[in-house]
């Protein structure tokens, strides 16, 4: 939780990827990270993708459309500094 905080506050912050074995927790705990460090938590998971969820990576892949489309899809406003936007089972 501690590398994650650090993560969280740097200033020039990039995409986190976790790595691990399955069943060891990782979803767990950047659920519980997103929970007391975030006002909101964007969560896609992937094992089983729903058609629209699907369709928003379909074309362009430019970040502000693919974030776009996602706050429509989820109705919530994302923003780099209040959502940890988490994408589970890629």
């Amino acid at each position: 939780m501690t590398q994650l905080l650090s993560w969280k506050e740097s200033k020039n912050r990039k995409p986190l990827i976790l790595e691990g074995a399955r069943q060891v927790g990782k979803t767990w705990l950047l659920k519980e990270f997103g929970k007391r460090y975030f006002k909101n938590v964007a969560y896609i998971n992937f094992q089983n993708p729903s058609r629209e969820i699907a369709e928003l990576f379909d074309g362009s892949i430019e970040p502000h459309r693919i974030v776009g489309m996602l706050e429509l899809y989820l109705d919530m406003k994302i923003s780099a500094a209040d959502t940890l936007l988490f994408f589970d089972e890629v």
